[in-house]
């Protein structure tokens, strides 16, 4: 199992912070387990019924999903009913004691139930409260549920995909969830930065709308960026991602240059155009990009992966197999690079993971730890916080908290 220290390493950032996390799903689950890979203690608080929802969502096993554990892993949780003075009380003296304060609760629900975040700075002034919500905390759709597949039609995602002007498509993968996620991390760590220099810590609003438009707009927005009379309109980046199918397998490819064209062109069995200036420059290409991926889709050669993997590679064309995740873990650059690690825990037998892809000081990391049970470090966060222990058994035998 990982051995995270107490104090700051050029390796774990982080150590020596408190985190205290309220949420459900991803955005600040991840967010928060990113925080908890570079050092920081994180503290989880669910709710008592069923905790997180992740749990019960996905591939599972001894009662914790795939999808929680891979959110979660490192932290503590305390299961308590925020509805109550004691659950209230607990979240107040948690928060004293935190640099960092994460929830992902609609606009004005931290207000009602006195924990929002002008009443913890005011306890605690070196608090980072970051507030994550769906569509901001303004506007017609302020108060409203988001999920990522609703984020994704929003921010014009689900268009990106689509193959025409007439179809939307998801990508399938909680990609606006993650994406706020690692927003969060890196916002939460630049306002550490500051809080340095000023001593005071800060309120921090972020949606996941906006992330997503920001993460968009780069490359997905080009041809929305510009509105003169004289812009001139090319394909944008998308029509760029192509897969090339062949007789065994497929691979992903990324042929940007004029000399690699000068392989690929033969490679799909068309020769002829070497000399086409539509295809043979670079000029060419971007304005007859459809034509020029339309080669990619048809290729006339009956060649293999393998094949074509080494002529790509002879012109230095950035190509690689497209991967089976059932397979990636097998893969010999993954291994390379240290990317996955196995290990046992003992609520869900072996599993394997991601390590942090941040090498702080040039150097692999791990967070090979259990995500918690339910309530599972409730007694003792309670206990550390003064809660007497007749007091704690008197909540868990009232339903307010849960310990298993």
């Amino acid at each position: 199992m990982a051995h995270i220290p107490d104090q700051p390493t050029s390796q774990y950032p982080l150590a020596g912070l408190k985190v205290v996390e309220l949420s459900t799903m991803i955005t600040c689950s991840l967010a928060a387990m990113t925080l908890r890979a570079q050092g920081a203690q994180v503290v989880k608080v669910e709710p008592t019924a069923f905790g997180d929802a992740m749990r019960l969502i996905g591939t599972q096993k001894g009662g914790v999903s795939t999808l929680f554990n891979n959110c979660n892993r490192g932290k503590r949780s305390l299961a308590i009913d925020l509805k109550t003075d004691a659950g209230r009380h607990a979240v107040t003296e948690l928060a004293k004691q935190a640099d960092i304060l994460l929830h992902n609760y609609r606009p004005g629900v931290m207000d009602k139930l006195g924990l929002g975040s002008d009443v913890l700075r005011h306890l605690n002034p070196r608090l980072i409260n970051i507030a994550v919500t769906g569509f901001g905390t303004v506007g017609p759709m302020a108060k409203k549920p988001a999920y990522d597949h609703v984020i994704q039609g929003l921010s014009g995602l689900t268009d990106l995909q689509g193959e025409d002007d007439n179809t939307f498509e998801y990508m399938r993968t909680l990609i606006c969830d993650k994406v706020t996620a690692y927003t969060v991390a890196q916002a939460a760590t630049a306002a550490l930065v500051a809080r340095a220099t000023t001593g005071k810590g800060q309120h921090i609003d972020i949606s996941m709308l906006h992330a997503c438009l920001a993460f968009l707009w780069p490359d997905a927005m080009m041809n929305q960026t510009l509105h003169n009379d004289d812009v001139e309109v090319l394909p944008p980046m998308a029509d760029y991602y192509q897969v090339l199918t062949l007789k065994d397998g497929a691979i992903t490819l990324a042929p940007l240059h004029d000399h690699h064209w000068q392989a690929l062109l033969p490679m799909l069995g068309y020769p002829e155009l070497l000399d086409d200036e539509r295809y043979s420059t670079m000029a060419g290409r971007a304005v007859n990009m459809t034509s020029a991926i339309s080669l990619l889709k048809t290729p006339k050669t009956d060649i293999g992966v393998a094949e074509a993997i080494e002529i790509l590679e002879a012109a230095d064309v950035p190509c690689t197999i497209c991967e089976r995740r059932d397979t990636i873990r097998d893969n010999d650059q993954v291994a390379a690079i240290g990317a996955l690690e196995t290990y046992v825990t003992e609520n869900m037998g072996t599993i394997t993971v991601p390590t942090p892809a941040a090498k702080f000081d040039g150097l692999a990391t791990s967070l090979a730890e259990p995500s918690p049970n339910l309530g599972q470090h409730s007694v003792d966060i309670l206990s550390e916080l003064g809660f007497e222990p007749a007091a704690i058994d008197a909540l868990i035998e009232q339903g307010s908290v849960v310990c298993r």
